[in-house]
């Protein structure tokens, strides 16, 4: 039976597909009923607490099995691909090994392992599965840099909170990303626009601001 899923915190697509038994999180996106929703969150990993989701029916499927005869079927875990870039003081971390821990559906711990890109791009070959909360990343040419990466609590850049997040993973300290107004938040927003926009030092997130914030956190992808 159809239902209206509300957005928690942490949940992206795949995981809300998962939840309710679908294999591929597209057929609920492109619903024609989340029209409005899909436009106002085009990248389906950054959703907002709180959204609307029209999740339609399950449509069974069929194949065709003697019935005189065991048959065997594989069911595919969903998975998602970790991507981001990694910096410090505004330099990409490049051409260094890394770990990945994080711990399975099963309980147990998993380990992956790989080596950033010429630009400091991290894009893990083998995928985790859906469900998995954070990721404990460890660049092990660089001991002291570990970070732990929460997976889906990034906010649509389109709210305040959003931008506080981008603001203070880029190294503009604007204190817990709450949403709310304060003078370390403004003082933030300016110290970006010295650096990116010195002809706009508003301390305002204007969309001058947003695009400018977008297309060094996003690499210019919308959000």
């Amino acid at each position: 039976m159809s239902e209206t899923h509300a957005v928690k915190e942490g949940e992206y697509m795949e995981l809300i597909a998962k939840q309710y038994g679908f294999s591929d999180y597209k057929v609920i996106y492109d619903d024609r009923h989340n029209a409005n929703f899909k436009a106002a969150r085009p990248n389906p990993d950054i959703l907002y607490p709180g959204d609307k989701v029209y999740v339609p029916d399950r449509v069974p499927g069929n194949d065709d099995a003697a019935t005189d005869k065991k048959h065997k079927y594989t069911l595919t875990a969903p998975m998602v691909t970790l991507d981001v870039y990694l910096r410090r003081n505004g330099k990409p971390l490049k051409s260094l090994g890394y770990t990945l821990k994080f711990t399975g559906l099963d309980g147990k711990e998993k380990k992956l392992t790989g080596t950033t890109g010429s630009d400091g791009h991290l894009i893990q070959k083998d995928k985790l599965p859906v469900g998995v909360a954070e990721v404990r990343l460890t660049l092990t040419s660089l001991p002291s840099y570990t970070r732990i990466l929460k997976l889906g609590f990034l906010h649509p850049i389109t709210v305040d909170s959003g931008v506080q997040m981008r603001l203070n993973n880029l190294g503009f300290a604007c204190g817990p990303a709450t949403g709310a107004p304060s003078p370390a938040y403004t003082s933030a927003l300016q110290a970006f626009q010295r650096k990116h926009l010195p002809q706009n030092v508003t301390g305002k997130a204007d969309n001058a601001t947003l695009d400018a914030l977008r297309n060094e956190y996003d690499k210019g992808t919308k959000s």
